[in-house]
């Protein structure tokens, strides 16, 4: 069943955080994600709340839950993940698809 996966990336360390973004860079594919969204501040529009003010919003599609468990487990997020621990905050969530 086809996914969607929600982040938002609240940035404290520009520098460290642009190295996790160049190490992951177009890793979602290699395990069927596709990014379909993507708004930073003034690229979003917030039409009710304050969840969504800070940092980047975006949203991949993955074939299956099990695709981007892989794509997160994989050595190379891993690697990845690594490089933005002490630079930000990731929040990310997955909702199944009603189509």
């Amino acid at each position: 069943m086809t996914v969607y996966v929600i982040g938002q990336a609240r940035v404290d360390d520009p520098e460290g955080f642009k190295n996790y973004s160049a190490k992951v860079a177009g890793l979602a594919e290699k395990f069927g994600g596709k990014l379909i969204a993507a708004g930073g501040p003034g690229e979003k529009t917030i039409i009710e709340g304050d969840q969504f003010e800070d940092g980047k919003v975006v949203i991949f599609k993955y074939p299956s839950l099990e695709a981007y468990q892989d794509y997160v487990n994989s050595q190379e997020y891993q690697e990845g993940k690594s490089l933005r621990i002490n630079s930000g905050t990731l929040d990310v969530c997955v909702v199944p698809s009603i189509e």
